[in-house]
């Protein structure tokens, strides 16, 4: 014989949101994603005018952020991110940093590193530990600059007429 528990909600005993969420339960998910398109420019991303982010100089632009405000203190935030690098005019060099608010939580001088017309696939996995307390709120960020050379066909989170890749940030906040 199996058991089944069916509920509509879950409050705590005597106040609510206070239930206990066993270490290591997903608590919430937000994400940010731009779908890929075949064969028409894809959506813009946001706060631009444009479905790329070009890195024209060695300072660090932002390419997409997300924010989560904690359901719970001292929990953990697995961050992911997915992006797509690529300059038709010569070698893809592009660094990268990702930020919580303005705290640098991963980098990489080598963030992008391929051949001429090659589309390079960035991807971050991170288990970041804010140390926040319940209601605050983060905001995590991909920024990326031009590592190397002067051309100015390197893009990211890349998309033409033909179509583009998709764009994704995915926050995960997880009880402690």
């Amino acid at each position: 014989m199996t058991s089944r528990l069916l509920v509509d909600k879950i409050e705590g005993k005597t106040t609510a949101n206070t239930v206990e969420m066993p270490s290591g339960s997903i608590v919430q998910a937000v994400q940010f994603h731009r779908p890929g398109k075949l064969g028409s420019v894809p959506d813009n991303l946001p706060g631009t005018s444009s479905a790329n982010v070009q890195l024209s100089s060695s300072s660090f632009v932002d390419v997409i952020s997300k924010t989560i405000t904690t359901k719970l203190a001292n929990s953990q935030i697995y961050v992911t991110l997915s992006v797509v690098v690529y300059d038709g005019t010569t070698n893809v060099r592009a660094k990268t940093k990702v930020l919580r608010d303005s705290t640098q939580i991963d980098g990489d001088q080598y963030g992008a590193y391929a051949g001429q017309s090659t589309m390079a696939s960035y991807q971050v996995f991170i288990l970041d530990t804010p140390n926040a307390s319940a209601g605050t709120t983060l905001t995590y960020k991909l920024q990326a600059a031009r590592a190397s050379g002067s051309s100015s066909g390197l893009s990211i989170a890349y998309g033409d007429s033909s179509g583009g890749s998709s764009a994704s940030l995915t926050l995960m906040e997880i009880a402690q």
